[in-house]
């Protein structure tokens, strides 16, 4: 039985290499597939990369231009992770008009969790009171997108 599900496989991958056209079914279901991709919240560690991060912060968190996260008892601070994203300091640039509240909150989560952190799970709601809060206070714009 293996021996035909992988002849069956490799038949297919020949099939899609050859650019043999997909059946009604299949091509339905492709569409589907990419809506359901879409609809996926951001990964945190696709956000940290997306964003570049990693190039000041480790891609394993150890630091160089930026701190390290490693074990960084700081990102315990809910707020205080969430204002350095949307302000920046030193060499880190703003990410308020870069990122969404739900892909800020993917990135706090995954620098607090990753790497021996243990600070939990950051939320879009705590990101968008953190984001009035500093509009408020003025020290972020009021963007043109509501966020």
């Amino acid at each position: 039985m293996k021996s035909i599900t992988m002849r069956s496989q490799s038949f297919l991958r020949r099939l899609l290499l050859a650019g043999v056209v997909l059946t009604p079914v299949a091509a339905a279901l492709l569409p589907a597939a990419a809506l359901a991709q879409q609809d996926k919240p951001p990964s945190g560690g696709q956000v940290f990369m997306d964003a570049h991060c990693n190039i000041c912060h480790g891609q394993m968190g150890s630091g160089g231009a930026g701190p390290a996260f490693r074990n960084n008892q700081i990102l315990h601070v809910t707020d205080y992770v969430i204002a350095q994203i949307l302000l920046g300091r030193g060499i880190m640039p703003s990410f308020a008009d870069k990122l969404s509240d739900q892909e800020i909150a993917a990135v706090a989560t995954y620098i607090r969790t990753s790497w021996g952190n243990q600070a939990g799970p950051v939320n879009p709601a705590e990101v968008a009171s953190v984001r009035r809060l500093l509009q408020q206070e003025k020290a972020l714009p009021v963007a043109q997108n509501g966020e």
